[in-house]
């Protein structure tokens, strides 16, 4: 994997309106890792639109930071690995198993997560922007919690295997995980494989809902078809029901600074959200 070449940190920077770091060191790292929670969600529009994910650096750049979009972990976590490659970071690509929202029983995942490892000159450290559901504002090191006393997330090595880790998040009272993962540097060829597969495949849940989310300060911003939530640094949360298209489109505009063509995006995805809130019944069903 290549850095983004000056001209195109300096525009990726803009978009996130933070300026560039001086060293490329910790507090730097968060610094753009929290802008890049607020200015860039996590989205799935084009492949709940069924239309190709380009994961060449050029394509999710235009994207991302040239037409005001998002996108998801394939995408985000590997336009966001370019620009600290060419600010000067240390970056390799790790592969993760989602397990947030299952049972601790449930069977194996798939590897389908593209998370970051960092290195610094205090250790390693695990950076992800482009998780949809909660998201850490700050770069986690993978031993020990420095720094960390007020921050809602933990990696624990899991119990079987010194080498596999799960990243989890103080939700409801209790720590939840996310995903597993191990830190064997994976190629960025087979994260192009496992895109293809999450956005394609029938069983794939990108293909069936519409997921955003936003960092907005210490608030994320969550939405999951029609269910829009905030849920805040104390753990309140507020959910309102989405009854429209058009209120979801206006949504996606306000809330998640998705800037949509008015005709290339914004039509169809008005077509497919109709069909999501009113969906065909089968035939013969009254």
């Amino acid at each position: 994997m290549h850095p983004l070449n000056p001209r195109q940190v300096q525009a990726y920077l803009r978009h996130l309106d933070s300026p560039a770091p001086r060293v490329a060191d910790r507090a730097a790292l968060d610094r753009l890792i929290q802008a890049q929670l607020r200015q860039v969600p996590f989205e799935n529009v084009d492949v709940l639109l069924g239309r190709p994910i380009q994961l060449d650096a050029e394509a999710v750049f235009a994207k991302v930071v040239e037409r005001g979009r998002g996108g998801y972990c394939f995408e985000i976590n590997s336009l966001f690995a370019r620009l600290l490659l060419g600010l000067g970071y240390s970056v390799s690509l790790l592969g993760g198993r989602v397990r947030w929202g299952l049972p601790v029983d449930a069977a194996q995942t798939l590897l389908s997560h593209l998370l970051l490892r960092v290195e610094l000159d205090e250790g390693s450290f695990i950076v992800d922007i482009g998780f949809g559901g909660p998201a850490p504002l700050r770069a986690l090191p993978l031993h020990g919690r420095d720094g960390l006393d007020d921050c809602p997330y933990r990696l624990q090595p899991l119990a079987q295997s010194g080498e596999t880790y799960q990243m989890q998040v103080l939700y409801d009272g209790d720590w939840a995980t996310m995903y597993h993962f191990d830190l064997q540097p994976q190629a960025w060829v087979d994260h192009i494989a496992r895109s293809w597969y999450t956005a394609t495949h029938p069983d794939s849940i990108f293909l069936k809902m519409l997921m955003v989310a936003r960092t907005d300060g210490d608030t994320r911003l969550s939405l999951g078809n029609t269910s829009f939530s905030r849920r805040h640094a104390d753990g309140r949360l507020e959910r309102t029901q989405v009854d429209s298209a058009d209120a979801l489109i206006a949504l996606l505009r306000h809330e998640f600074h998705l800037d949509l063509h008015p005709e290339r995006e914004e039509a169809p995805l008005r077509q497919r959200l109709q069909a999501l809130l009113h969906p065909t019944p089968p035939t013969g069903v009254p």
